[in-house]
């Protein structure tokens, strides 16, 4: 029996058909195409990309190629696992040319038309203007700013509080794990939403910090961006 993807695989995937559809036009591309090219049947190129098949590494590196985006873009997870194959291959010291500048400006996104991985997404990463780096915090190259624009996730009485006005940095390939704060997109919704991801029971929750807003269930509508890995005060009183 076919085990079912588990709700992170879904979303790679969910990411790559993103990628997949809106560049298959600008790259000449169909399913027929990527199953020649990649030794498989056009079935199986539609399974990867509509969550039938779980993404493994070999896979994911010829979307990757073909598709001119990072394994990075859509899988965190294989991310992850293509550089600890790096590092058990070369040793610690490794390093990938695009992660040996930690003092590298990111990007100071104002608002997200689309979901994770889109077209619209790429265009506003690479047009915004680009803001200080973390200080004593290493992020990939495509790690991004946004501000804080409401009080969801300001405590009345926690240890954790992040008001409106703060600017926090998001880091896509670091994985969203319960008790990890993160930052996600809805489904027709244009800007995108800052919560603590929360696991109670068998299913994920995106739950404020502040009382008054509701917790929301995570499903295919949602798409998390990344995580966040830190957040600083652009302005004091």
């Amino acid at each position: 029996m076919k085990k079912t993807l588990t709700p992170e695989q879904l979303a790679d995937t969910k990411r790559l058909k993103d990628i997949y559809e809106s560049k298959k036009k600008q790259l000449g591309i169909t399913h027929e195409k990527l199953a020649e090219e990649f030794g498989m049947t056009s079935a199986a190129i539609s399974h990867y990309l509509n969550g039938i098949n779980a993404l493994n590494l070999e896979v994911a590196r010829k979307f990757a190629n073909k598709l001119e985006v990072t394994i990075a873009d859509f899988s965190p997870s294989l991310d992850t696992e293509a550089r600890e194959l790096l590092t058990a291959v070369f040793g610690k010291n490794a390093v990938l040319i695009n992660d040996a500048a930690p003092n590298k400006q990111y990007p100071l996104l104002s608002g997200i038309e689309t979901g994770s991985g889109s077209e619209e997404f790429a265009s506003y990463y690479h047009h915004a203007q680009r803001y200080g780096a973390s200080i004593g915090v290493t992020c990939s190259p495509r790690a991004f700013w946004i501000a804080v624009k409401n009080d969801s996730m300001t405590s009345p009485n926690g240890l954790i509080s992040v008001p409106q006005g703060m600017i926090i940095l998001i880091d896509p390939t670091v994985k969203p794990v319960s008790g990890k704060f993160v930052v996600a997109i809805l489904d027709g919704e244009k800007e995108p939403i800052f919560r603590q991801l929360i696991k109670e029971g068998y299913h994920h929750y995106l739950k404020p910090l502040n009382p008054q807003y509701k917790m929301i269930p995570l499903d295919d509508n949602i798409h998390i961006l990344g995580v966040v890995v830190d957040a600083i005060i652009t302005q004091l009183p």
